[in-house]
């Protein structure tokens, strides 16, 4: 029963993009089968969660960024695998700062952190599975490696995450950026469109949205 409100849920997460965008399949990759699956978690030593684990069977990535993780890009298990690489064997270093520091360990890079998405530029949302002593394993981080902002847990799980986004996109505070309209339909591979968060300071707005209800 759990493992399919997980495929309801991620079917429900695409869904709401699909709903925006008549062809949104034509951005993402074909889907993952189970050995690629098994071969990522054995590589990055850690299990998937399994709303993940079904949108990447859905799409392994996008084959052209569209910002399908709440304007971030969402990485396929080769892009995965990269940027965790990177992750693993960049140098110690505390972090420029952190919004939950009870939640969250004091260090930039770390292996059990895994990269899901990302904005080109150093910044990435990813899975935490070493949280700090009131933190949640499995909880989603903000992870600002190319900008000087505060790390920050956005929710507490994937499922909270696309739960998150879904919201996001239903209030139009993800909105669609389509201009197909300015060309002629033989060129719109040539427009721009792409999911585009309105929430201000990256994602530190959705970190204080966190702490809000997380107080209450």
């Amino acid at each position: 029963m759990q493992t399919k409100m997980k495929s309801i849920l991620s079917h429900q997460y695409i869904t709401a993009f699909k709903s925006k965008l008549d062809i949104f399949d034509q951005f993402m990759n074909i889907g993952a089968d189970t050995n690629e699956i098994s071969k990522l978690e054995d590589f990055i030593e850690v299990k998937l969660p399994e709303s993940h684990i079904d949108l990447l069977k859905t799409y392994n990535g996008e084959n052209r960024s569209i910002g399908f993780m709440g304007g971030f890009g969402y990485l396929g298990i080769e892009e995965m695998k990269m940027q965790w690489t990177f992750l693993k064997e960049a140098p110690e270093m505390e972090a420029e700062a952190i919004n939950q520091v009870e939640k969250i360990k004091n260090t930039l890079y770390c292996p059990k952190r895994i990269p899901f998405a990302h904005d080109g530029s150093g910044n990435y949302l990813v899975i935490d599975f070493n949280p700090n002593s009131k933190g949640t394993l499995g909880q989603i981080l903000y992870l600002p490696t190319g900008d000087p902002e505060p790390i920050a847990v956005i929710a507490d799980s994937f499922d909270d995450f696309l739960n998150l986004i879904i919201e996001k996109i239903e209030s139009e505070e993800l909105e669609l950026i389509d201009e197909r309209e300015d060309w002629d339909e033989e060129d719109w591979h040539m427009a721009e469109i792409y999911f585009q968060n309105t929430w201000e300071n990256d994602w530190s707005d959705i970190a204080a949205e966190y702490n809000t209800k997380m107080s209450n």
